[in-house]
Parts: C-alpha cells; structure tokens; sequence
C-alpha cells in the first residue's frame, strides 16, 4: 500500500515538473531585425514604412498556449537575454547579414532559431548556418503549431514550405504604444504578372496569385484602426483580380471605416473609371506604379507587359480621379543610356507624380535577369559565398551598380543616377510634387519627399569620399 502511495506521489511530481518544463517551453520572441543605412548605421526611429507585415503576421499565428513577446528593432533594442526557448525572425531582404548576426547570438544561447519572411534561396544560403530553420510562405495556425511543436520535440526541419496560407487574423498588437504613420496589411500574394526583375513571380510559383479572405482583411483594418488610420496593402499587385477589388472596396464603404490606404497597382488601373472612383470612395488616396523604365526595349527585354505611351495618359486619368500616384524607376537595365535619366526627369515634372522612388537595378537572386547577368559574367555577387566575403549594403535607396551595364560604364551609370537624384530632391522639386492638390495627404507626401532629400544628402556624402 505505502509502494503505491509512493509510487502516485512520484508520478504527480513528474507530471508537475514536465507541466512546468512545458510551459517554459511553450515561449517565443518574435523579432523584426532593422537594417543598415548606407552610413553603416543601424536604422531606429522613423516612423514612415516602419511597420512591416511580418511582426503581426507570425504573432497572429502563435498558438494560444504558448506565451509570445515582439520586438522590432527599428523601435528598440533586442532583448539578447529572453528566456524564451523558441525564437522567430524575419528580416528585411536589403540587409540579410545583420539579421543573420542577430540569429548566431541566438542559437549561442541555445535557443531554437526559426527564420521565416523571404522566399529566395539566396537568403536561405546566408542564413542556415546560423539558424535551425528556415521557411517560405506564410504558415497559418496549424502550420505553425506543427513547426513549434517539432522545435520543442527537438525535431525541427531544415526547411518549411507552407505556401500562402493567410485566412486568419494578424496581431497588430504587436505595434501598440509604438509611433506609427502607417501599418502595412495583406489583400493577396502573389503576382499575374512574370517581370524577370521581380521575385514575387518565383516565389508565387510562376506569375500566379492568391486572395486573402475579405473577412480577414476587414478584421486587420479594425484592429489597425485602433493604432492608426493610414494604411498601406504590401501587395505586389493589388489589381490581380478586378471582381476581388470591387468587393472589398465595396466592404470598406459598408463598414465605414474612415481608414485612408494606399497600394501598388499596375499603370492600367488609369484605363478603369469605374474601379477608380470606387477605391477613392473607399478611401483610397495613392497608388504606387512600377514603371521601372521609359524604354519599351528595357520592358519588353524584362518581359513587362506594358507600353510606355500609355504612361502618362494614364497617370492623369489616376490623379483627375483623386487618388495620388508614386512611381518606381529603376535604372541600368541593358537598354539604358545617360539619356534615360533626363527623360525620367521630364516625366516626373509632367505627369506631377507624388513622390519619386529611384534606384540603380539590384539583380535578385533566383530571378531571369539575376542568371543571365551571371551567364554573361556581369555580376559582382554571383553566389551567397562571394555575397558574405564582399558584404555590400543593399541600401534603400541603393545607388551602386553591383554588375556591369550594357550601353554605359558603372561610372556613367552612377554619375547619372546621382544627378537625377539630386534634381529630384531640390527644394522647389520637393515642395511642388507634395502640394500639387493640395489636401491633408500634403503632409505625409511632404515627409516623404523630405526624406528622400534627406537619403540623396547621406549618399552624396558616401559618395564622395
């Protein structure tokens, strides 16, 4: 009788030690590493862009038994010292190396270092010999019960790959008390369209897309309402599908939200009045157009299904109907010449697009343009082992050519896209693109450009040194 007392005694102890082993493990830090601006300083503070869809996302998706804290290092120093056994992150693509630093002082501890939030191989390269694991896509729920259940069962995979599996609700809490411009959310991923220099086609297998849940999507905007009412959707292509559109404009007119939102479309949204005028009484006020180039050679070399003609037509269309626009330029695809910054210029003074974003062409790898470039022996990184010795810094903007042009000489390319930019940045420049119609958006279209004199200033300097 007392062996079987002792024998129940011991078992209840068991049981309450592995409990309490259980719920130590059931702890995961979340972090959101920052970058390195092109003075070699770590990014904190500035509140535009600041809010990435990564942080919530895999916050929202951590189960509710286990205990999760956040951290996003544009905001404040990570916590080295966490007691958590699991740790997840994820990294912005211009600066894989600190975040790979960041995972190393993590797996020293003995933690299990889960990395997650791009989908090219080439980060994966850099980042496996300092993590335990590493996914692509975006794991739901389940997905994730199973990957955190296999780190405390010590049998975690090399590599996930979950697909898109996005139908349930971010945790925007994770931005409370933080100071924030605006949020980022998800309507889709993915992209109908296959550009060789893009790698959201290779990472949605081939030019194809997925649509989230609508409901799902006006469940984030509610809980982001709280923090803030600017919102900006992170989808590459946020007109894949037109019926897809219309209905959650229509959503945000029923649910009365008040948000004001911005997205990336492509430059034929101007030939389509009626979507139009539908965002804009949704609350759309910007829309961000790759135009990339105002060569038809450099599109059609690109396979970028657009003509150039339809450009301008179509951006005053876009503005007549209230809604602002950005434009994306990039500059040494092959057909470039120094000629091809002056007529950049004179487009953005024609058509008074909001906000300018230039940069000098980064080949990605995994992509088209990526192989052929290294085929050609063009390239300056053409693997992650010559990447991690050369240790560049894929600045925002960036504005070093890391492969040799076609039609100019590095310098010439440079040269060029320096000057551009400081035209662009000019005071008279920045003030005349921010107040064009004037209205509230003024303000937040001024800091914008204010900050992209500021990014001119620091390259110059680097520049020339």
């Amino acid at each position: 009788m007392e062996s079987i007392k002792k024998i129940k005694k011991e078992t209840v102890v068991t049981n309450l030690q592995e409990g309490l082993t259980d719920k130590f493990k059931k702890k995961v830090y979340i972090i959101q590493p920052t970058f390195h601006k092109m003075d070699g300083k770590l990014v904190k503070g500035f509140s535009l862009g600041s809010c990435p869809l990564e942080l919530p996302q895999i916050a929202g998706a951590i189960p509710k038994d286990w205990q999760k804290t956040c951290s996003h290092e544009y905001f404040e120093d990570i916590n080295y010292e966490s007691d958590a056994s699991v740790v997840f992150i994820t990294s912005p693509s211009n600066d894989i190396l600190h975040a790979k630093d960041v995972a190393a002082k993590f797996k020293e501890k003995g933690k299990k270092v889960i990395f997650g939030g791009h989908e090219d191989a080439f980060s994966e390269t850099i980042i496996k010999e300092a993590s335990d694991s590493f996914y692509r896509g975006i794991p739901d729920k389940k997905d994730m019960k199973t990957m955190l259940n296999d780190a405390i069962q010590n049998k975690l995979k090399h590599h996930y790959d979950f697909g898109h599996n996005f139908n349930y609700h971010y945790d925007y809490s994770v931005y409370e008390g933080k100071k924030v411009n605006y949020i980022h959310v998800q309507g889709s991923a993915g992209c109908l369209f296959k550009c060789e220099f893009c790698r959201h086609p290779s990472a949605s297998n081939g030019g194809k897309f997925k649509l989230r849940d609508i409901d799902c999507i006006i469940g984030d905007l509610k809980s982001i309402k709280k923090l803030t009412k600017y919102v900006a959707f992170k989808d590459p292509n946020f007109f894949n599908n037109r019926a897809h559109l219309i209905k959650l404009c229509e959503r945000l007119i029923k649910e009365k939200l008040g948000i004001i939102w911005g997205a990336q479309m492509p430059i034929y949204v101007g030939k389509d009045k009626e979507v139009l005028q539908l965002m804009r009484k949704a609350g759309c006020r910007i829309i961000y157009i790759g135009f990339e180039t105002l060569n038809q050679k450099n599109l059609d070399s690109v396979n970028k299904p657009f003509k150039v003609r339809d450009y301008l037509p179509m951006v005053k269309k876009i503005q007549k109907s209230g809604i602002r626009v950005v434009g994306y330029f990039m500059f040494g695809f092959d057909y470039d010449t120094k000629e091809s910054f002056d007529q950049v210029y004179d487009f953005v003074s024609e058509s008074k697009i909001a906000y300018p974003i230039v940069n000098i062409l980064t080949p990605v790898p995994g992509t088209p343009v990526f192989d052929r470039m290294k085929k050609e022996r063009r390239l300056d990184l053409p693997d992650a082992e010559t990447f991690k010795k050369v240790n560049p810094l894929y600045s925002i903007p960036c504005n070093h050519a890391y492969f040799e042009p076609k039609l100019m000489s590095r310098k010439e390319l440079e040269d060029s896209f320096m000057n551009l930019s400081k035209r662009l940045s000019s005071f008279k420049n920045v003030f005349k693109r921010a107040f064009y119609n004037f209205n509230i958006l003024s303000f937040i279209l001024l800091k914008m450009n204010l900050e992209f004199r500021k990014d001119h200033q620091r390259m110059e300097v680097l520049y020339n040194r």
